[in-house]
């Protein structure tokens, strides 16, 4: 098993949903997809993900499209601010590049820079662990990398989140 997986258990979890009054937190839509990849293109440092705005209009398109797992809808939310996308969560039913890893597996979490300081990440994480464990999942992973901030790590550390060994 890869030692960047972080996991968490969803029975040992606080999954109190956490309140924002800065954005709705909505199930994630396809139609949502040209919006979103702005987000997500300001969300990660250069060179980790999407490299033009482009490339993460297709990118998007193809998490709504299957193309990194089975997404999981009902587990899968995005963060409105004035009703625009500005972050969002993709839950797929399992990891496509760790294939002893059993269950959900989240593929992408981001808030838009300028709409962080808000709970958002926070929000959006709990919403899909609760999502999770309503469809009697028991655990929720994820991988951590280069584009991971220090903030993102403390957060998964403070949800319950270990690295797998």
């Amino acid at each position: 098993m890869p030692s960047d997986v972080l996991q968490v258990d969803l029975h040992q979890s606080d999954l109190t949903p956490a309140v924002s009054s800065y954005a709705d937190i909505c199930n994630a839509k396809s139609s949502s997809s040209v919006a979103l990849a702005a987000a997500y293109f300001a969300a990660y440092p250069p060179g980790i993900a999407a490299a033009t705005l482009a490339e993460a209009q297709t990118e998007m398109e193809e998490t709504f499209a299957h193309e990194f797992g089975q997404l999981v809808e009902d587990a899968s939310f995005v963060a409105l601010h004035l009703g625009k996308p500005i972050g969002a969560i993709f839950v797929v039913e399992e990891s496509i590049w760790d294939e002893d890893l059993l269950g959900p597996f989240i593929i992408d979490l981001f808030v838009d820079p300028q709409h962080q300081g808000h709970g958002l990440g926070n929000s959006l994480i709990v919403a899909a662990m609760a999502a999770c464990k309503k469809r009697g999942a028991d655990t929720l992973s994820l991988r951590i990398g280069d584009g991971t901030s220090g903030a993102a790590l403390e957060l998964y550390r403070r949800l319950g989140f270990r690295l797998l060994s």
